[in-house]
């Protein structure tokens, strides 16, 4: 009986060391509702290119295009790491209100935010390699005018993403 006890917990050891391990807890600001929103089987498919009435409730899940048919607004600012990969936009409806908003992306991609025609500094962002579903969040402060998010060197021909104010 006591080598039960004994091997349990040490199954019990081992799967927390390799939570541990995981990076979801190490980003540079708590992401839980984001990670279960990439996680949730509801997200809403959407294709590049569409434009969205109203800021989204859920996850989107994006079916990307090819990088060279993206129809980009504007140039990626930055190359695609691996090849061109896959990439798109997003149309969004001006914010309720101005404001501190992050985008947060399952895999690897470069995101642009354009507003009234002109790339948006990230104001900050954090990213990790070791986080199941969830790559990395980027922040912006937008204006009360409607938003473009640009995807680009997306391996893969979907992404899901999380957008909204952030918290």
């Amino acid at each position: 009986m006591r080598g039960i006890v004994l091997i349990a917990a040490a199954v019990l050891l081992s799967m927390g060391a390799a939570r541990a391990d995981d990076g979801c807890g190490q980003f540079a600001w708590p992401l839980d509702k984001e990670r279960a929103a990439l996680a949730a089987a509801d997200k809403q498919p959407i294709k590049a290119g569409d434009t969205l009435a109203a800021w989204p409730t859920t996850a989107l899940k994006v079916t990307l295009r090819p990088a060279a048919e993206a129809d980009f607004v504007m140039p990626p600012e930055r190359k695609a790491k691996a090849g061109p990969g896959y990439g798109g936009i997003v149309h969004l409806p001006a914010p309720r209100k101005p404001g501190l908003y992050q985008i947060a992306l399952s895999d690897e991609a470069w995101i642009d935010v354009v507003q009234e025609g002109r790339y948006l500094r990230s104001v900050s962002h954090s990213g990790r390699n070791d986080c199941p579903g969830l790559r990395k969040v980027v922040r912006f402060d937008l204006s009360a005018t409607p938003v473009v998010l640009q995807m680009s060197g997306v391996a893969g021909a979907t992404i899901n993403l999380v957008a909204g104010p952030a918290e």
